[in-house]
């Protein structure tokens, strides 16, 4: 694990990370949408921004949390000990790369409010004389 701590990625990494895309559309169950077979495709993601990204404990612990069931930014923060600016950063670079995918939920009273989901369970890397390149994500 990389020790350094997470500076967010410079801001000409969200272009380029945004660039991943479903084969198909998102089921309508947002858990289950990271168990479908098909797989990402990537065209340019920024890997430094990437693994800077997955090498936040933050970041880890909020993915790990995801994993379990979609879950408001509020009480992420709430079950993380951490500031709601610091999970709001940490889930706007996670969308931004496609790690997680986040819905409207409608409460019985009326209210809404964002709720996010894991949509990847792997990522495929290759290593070669150009450097580090994400190959697939599914």
């Amino acid at each position: 694990m990389i020790a350094a701590g997470y500076t967010g990625c410079p801001s000409d990494c969200t272009t380029t990370m945004s660039a991943i895309e479903s084969t198909r559309e998102p089921p309508a169950s947002p858990p289950d949408s990271r168990h479908n077979t098909e797989s990402h495709t990537t065209k340019s993601i920024d890997v430094e921004c990437f693994l800077d990204l997955l090498s936040d404990t933050y970041a880890q612990q909020i993915l790990t949390t995801l994993a379990d069931c979609p879950t408001a930014a509020a009480t992420l923060a709430e079950e993380l000990d951490a500031s709601r600016p610091t999970v709001y950063r940490r889930l706007n670079s996670l969308e931004s790369v496609g790690l997680i995918k986040s819905t409207v939920a409608l409460d019985a009273d009326g209210h809404h409010r964002k709720q996010f989901h894991v949509v990847v369970d792997s990522a495929n890397f290759t290593f070669d004389s150009s450097g580090i390149k994400i190959t697939a994500l599914s």
